[in-house]
């Protein structure tokens, strides 16, 4: 295995685990032993336990942000028509997932935020670039008359965020997709109506 591969490895192996245990619950030995990689190769990469939770997280939102602006971006495609794609795109790949796991982002931020000012910094800009690239679909959404021309559209990119991590994350209690339907249901019939 190459150094790159040994390192994605790690990540990949450190993601599944971050996501199904937490960052504090996903123990080094366990991570080095899943990935198939000595302790001191994890050390060759990663100064510390932190610095290798913040690559799992920068490996993550680098793939997130591909799929979000794949969709919120997509040419020739309506900008209410892009949003609503994200959302059943999104929902199909939670529901892959057995409703387990849910968003890395929301995740780390509900376990680390009060407790380490490094990760909730990284985690609080991460979630105003999303929040920048909803406004920036629902402004164009407002343009093309698909939306009211008072719509605070950041606002509006800030609720439709928050709601959607409270649906996943409601969706992980349950189980079963439900939240992430009503959340779609309600956002398209109601706020972006």
């Amino acid at each position: 295995m190459g150094k790159q591969d040994t390192k994605q490895t790690l990540l990949d192996t450190g993601r599944r685990l971050m996501l199904a245990k937490g960052f504090h619950h996903a123990g080094l030995q366990e991570i080095v032993r899943q990935a198939g990689v000595p302790k001191g190769s994890f050390y060759h990469f990663f100064p510390s336990k932190e610095a290798f939770g913040l690559a799992v997280l920068e490996d993550y939102v680098e793939e997130f942000e591909a799929f979000l602006t794949g969709h919120l971006q997509a040419p020739d495609v309506p900008p209410r028509q892009r949003l609503r794609n994200f959302f059943t795109a999104s929902r199909e790949r939670l529901l892959a997932e057995r409703c387990e796991g849910g968003c890395l982002v929301g995740n780390l931020a509900q376990e680390l935020a009060d407790q380490d000012d490094v990760f909730r910094g990284r985690l609080a800009a991460v979630l105003a670039h999303w929040e920048a690239q909803f406004a920036t679909c629902l402004a164009e959404a407002v343009r093309a008359g698909e939306l009211s021309p008072n719509a605070d559209t950041r606002k509006m990119a800030r609720f439709i965020l928050d709601g959607w991590e409270g649906a996943i994350l409601r969706m992980k209690v349950t189980k079963e997709v439900t939240p992430i339907d009503d959340y779609i249901d309600v956002l398209f019939s109601t706020v972006l109506a």
